[in-house]
């Protein structure tokens, strides 16, 4: 748990934080979402794919605001103990009691604020003892707080699935990117090495993950604006027909919850990195949104440069400009729709066609795998990492119930099983990659969504109004929720609930 001065007041007193909290959400969010979008509106085209995504958008953002909520009274709660009914304050030592802890310890009395103004509340006493530690913050010891026993474990196995499905779909669009740069014709070939080099970074090398992570976002968003201003160039000489049709926006809606969502289940582990004083939690939330808001537009603008590169469903909708005047035929698997049916990431369509159409231009084809593989590399990479932060917050309730001790060989021995059970948790991820190859698309649209969707809409949407209502609604955090604020939970539910249903039924028709 990082600790910093509350005496600095200022945005600029943490900008490298914030900066770090913008870049993870970026490298988490620019991943699977945008290469699997442009195969997907094949036949919905843009205009109700722009509807789609801003209406989720505005969702995400709400939830985002949330969450913050309830982790912030996930801490008073950590550190004060239960509230009662009056809102009286328990003895503060009932903090510890069943709650496990992050292994980092408090020493450093600076982190706590003798301040009563608004602006500097804490959730941090001044009489806490150095030798006291700052409690644990992740999604596992969320639930276990504020839901039921059974509910906490069904979401904490909700949230694991989805981290493992995630990263099945980075596994397979990561080995795609990587064989197509390189030029290996068998995707299966990269697998194993992109995967296992990655998850021993994320077990075992947990300290370069941020920082390294959010320079490397920095670099592929850097190419991703690059490539997609040099594709809108090339696009004017191509003049391929953009089509939208608002019958087929159902095509659009499970693969944008995914596209802009899941940001709500790395708050727990950005979290970490502030001080539960207002004015960081306020910028965090702003750096987490602005994050989310810059995925939002690099998205839009990247399935843009795709349909005005590629044709959606028909072959023959290309009309070349100047020296080539007339309609052009491309082979059938040069569509979106191919793609979508094969199961292919959208930068192999794009690819296909600027090196088929104009050859000259095959640098900017490069340049945008080149993007795709650092972009599913840093995806892949963060995903592991929240995972085993994950776990290891589940090991750790566990070992606390069953030992209850913290004598130096049940620390060791906790930390080798918390690796353990990362390995079969990754291990999984690398098997499934393996075997089912062909599909990305559909492990992206079903199965990620349907996860995060569930997820959000059910098990968070029950802890944020159990936060939101009772014992819990005036607690003394940091940073409370509005009125207006509050209510917009409804909107959370309504919206993402919608979606796991509509994907039950997706599913269903599918089978029949």
């Amino acid at each position: 748990m990082a600790v910093f001065s509350p005496s600095a007041t200022t945005f600029y007193s943490n900008i490298t934080v914030y900066l770090q909290c913008y870049f993870l959400t970026i490298a988490y969010m620019l991943g699977t979402g945008i290469l699997g979008l442009p195969v997907t509106l094949a036949r919905a085209g843009l205009t109700p794919f722009l509807l789609m995504l801003t209406i989720c958008l505005i969702a995400q953002i709400i939830a985002i605001i949330l969450v913050t909520d309830t982790l912030q009274k996930l801490v008073y709660v950590q550190l004060h103990g239960e509230p009662v009914e009056d809102n009286s304050k328990k003895d503060v030592k009932e903090r510890y009691d069943g709650i496990p802890l992050a292994e980092s310890s408090v020493t450093d009395e600076s982190c706590f604020s003798d301040v009563d103004s608004a602006e500097e509340r804490s959730l941090f006493s001044k009489t806490e003892s150095s030798s006291d530690e700052m409690p644990a913050v992740n999604i596992f010891i969320l639930a276990k707080v504020f839901l039921p026993k059974i509910l906490s474990c069904a979401s904490t196995m909700n949230f694991l699935f989805y981290f493992s499905v995630a990263g099945i779909s980075y596994a397979l669009a990561g080995s795609q990117a990587y064989a197509e740069v390189f030029h290996i014709n068998s995707a299966l070939t990269v697998t194993p090495f992109f995967c296992w080099l990655l998850n021993l970074l994320a077990v075992f090398g947990r300290k370069l993950v941020s920082p390294l992570v959010s320079v490397l976002t920095l670099f592929k968003g850097s190419l991703l604006l690059v490539a997609v201003i040099i594709a809108f160039a090339v696009s004017t000489t191509i003049h391929n027909k953009i089509t939208s049709n608002f019958q087929y926006i159902q095509d659009t809606y499970l693969i944008v919850t995914v596209a802009i969502g899941g940001a709500y289940l790395t708050l727990p582990f950005l979290f970490t990195k502030i001080n539960y004083v207002e004015h960081e939690v306020r910028y965090f939330r702003l750096s987490v949104t602005f994050g989310l808001i810059t995925v939002y537009i690099l998205e839009i603008l990247w399935c843009w440069a795709t349909l005005d590169v590629v044709p959606q469903i028909d072959p023959c909708s290309v009309s070349l400009s100047q020296t080539n005047n007339g309609t052009y035929c491309l082979p059938p698997d040069y569509t979106l729709q191919s793609a979508a049916e094969n199961g292919e990431i959208s930068t192999i369509p794009f690819t296909k066609v600027i090196n088929l159409v104009y050859p000259q231009y095959r640098w900017i084809a490069t340049l945008i795998s080149l993007f795709i593989m650092v972009s599913i590399t840093v995806s892949y990479l963060y995903n592991a990492t929240v995972l085993a932060h994950t776990v290891e917050g589940v090991i750790a309730s566990w070992w606390k119930e069953s030992w209850n001790k913290s004598d130096f060989m049940e620390v060791k021995c906790q930390n080798v099983t918390s690796s353990l059970a990362n390995i079969v948790f990754l291990s999984v991820i690398f098997i499934v990659a393996m075997f089912n190859p062909k599909s990305f698309v559909e492990v992206v649209e079903k199965l990620m969504s349907f996860a995060a969707n569930f997820g959000l809409g059910f098990f968070m949407s029950i802890i944020v109004w159990k936060c939101t209502s009772g014992k819990y609604r005036d607690l003394d955090v940091p940073l409370p929720l509005s009125k207006v604020q509050i209510h917009l939970q409804y909107i959370v539910i309504v919206f993402f609930m919608t979606a796991s249903i509509y994907d039950i039924v997706v599913w269903i028709s599918e089978s029949v």
